[in-house]
């Protein structure tokens, strides 16, 4: 679809969202901004109610949209289907389980106008218990993230781009299915020349697992998915992992084993940190390359 100078298109990938999306497409319908918008829900696949509130919504969110992205599994494929269907000369994504401030899409409108590239400010106490924040705990910075010691990024929770960014990368990457699906883009566009950019007043919500069984699994995902990006970008100057630290790591995963029968914080904990270290020895295995 031929993109609209100044639009603005935001892209929700979702799948089987129907207990959170209501709570996000009434927090874009408070958006402070006042240019030519849509929003996009690019559908993956639900198995829910999720399209029926997407729809129940229609009247109430001017130019909400339904995209149907079921062809290939994965938010990759969700996204890339949402922006090829959109409008927007600028495309920004957020996720289904997520909160948008009521100025988050100006904000990003308005960095946009000074990187190709941007990523927002994710606040994670306001929708989070105890059990989630244990998992993944606060970590104190004001900007993008550098988790690997090469490039930044920001999550795909909060992000945006100029449209031809996205077309000149060819797309979202959709080999990644689960995890660094956002670290892949932003990289690649950095090393393509693109510019990023951060808009600390641009801010989202962010909802954590707070289930065990979901923390294990998520924690697993993103584990396995850092190999592959070692593979891919090794060459371009992405570090190698530090056995040092890996070991270090299994360490304290061994020697707290007993948190697994304690509170459920300590659970959480732990089965993140092991869940991510067992995911990196498969994700190694399977991509035939050393990143623990």
């Amino acid at each position: 679809m031929k993109s609209e100078s100044g639009f603005v298109s935001v892209v929700i990938p979702a799948r089987d969202s129907a207990s959170t999306i209501h709570e996000q497409l009434d927090a874009l319908s408070r958006q402070s901004y006042t240019g030519n918008w849509e929003v996009i829900v690019a559908d993956n696949g639900s198995q829910d109610g999720t399209r029926d509130i997407v729809n129940d919504w229609m009247g109430r969110l001017p130019n909400l949209r339904l995209v149907d992205a079921a062809a290939a599994r994965g938010a990759n494929h969700a996204r890339n289907a949402g922006s090829q269907s959109s409008r927007g000369e600028l495309l920004l994504f957020c996720d289904a389980d997520d909160i948008a401030d009521v100025n988050w899409v100006g904000a990003m409108a308005e960095a946009l106008g000074h990187h190709d590239m941007v990523g927002g400010c994710i606040e994670r106490k306001t929708l989070n218990d105890e059990v989630a924040l244990a998992a993944r705990p606060l970590k104190t910075f004001d900007g993008l993230l550098d988790s690997f010691g090469f490039l930044p990024y920001t999550p795909f929770a909060n992000a945006g781009m100029h449209r031809d960014v996205w077309q000149r990368m060819g797309g979202f990457d959709e080999s990644y299915r689960y995890g660094s699906t956002d670290v892949e883009f932003f990289w690649r566009g950095q090393l393509a020349g693109a510019s990023m950019g951060y808009a600390p007043t641009a801010i989202m919500h962010y909802r954590l697992r707070s289930d065990l069984a979901g923390i294990a699994h998520q924690a697993y995902c993103y584990g396995r998915s850092h190999p592959q990006l070692f593979k891919t970008y090794r060459s371009d100057g992405m570090p190698r992992s530090d056995l040092r630290q890996a070991g270090r790591e299994w360490g304290w995963i061994v020697t707290h084993l007993p948190w697994l029968v304690g509170e459920k914080p300590r659970q959480a904990t732990w089965l993140y940190r092991s869940a991510t270290r067992w995911g990196r020895l498969v994700g190694s295995a399977r991509r035939g390359v050393l990143y623990l």
